[in-house]
């Protein structure tokens, strides 16, 4: 008897486990879509490159925290201008291999300080 009781309450959490990790799938997969493919398309567009290179350069500046609603301009062939919603402004240079070489956003060297 307590066999099937334990047996019932493993299945029944794995129901649980199984429709609360599709939500929260969901919900990424959301977030992914409305956030980060805007952010990597605008990414592309200034950099006018594919797809992937675009993601290399949006992962890394991710990384660093610049805003994902920044909007970029083109400075010249590798150095970037980006705008956050609150009007800080910030600058990005990358070389031919789409590395991030320089990052300063408000004022401050980001790159600079993730070496220390």
């Amino acid at each position: 008897m307590i066999d099937n009781i334990a047996l019932v309450l493993a299945i029944l959490y794995l129901i649980y486990r199984f429709k609360t990790y599709k939500e929260l799938n969901n919900v990424i997969e959301e977030r992914i879509e409305n956030v980060y493919k805007p952010f990597h398309k605008r990414v592309q567009n200034v950099l006018e490159c594919s797809e992937e290179d675009a993601e290399k350069v949006a992962f890394a500046l991710s990384k660093y925290f610049v805003p994902v609603e920044s909007e970029f301009y083109k400075v010249d062939d590798s150095n970037y201008l980006f705008v956050d919603a609150g009007g800080f402004k910030g600058t990005f240079s990358i070389d031919q291999n789409y590395n991030i070489v320089s990052l300063i956003y408000n004022d401050i060297d980001l790159l600079s300080l993730h070496k220390h």
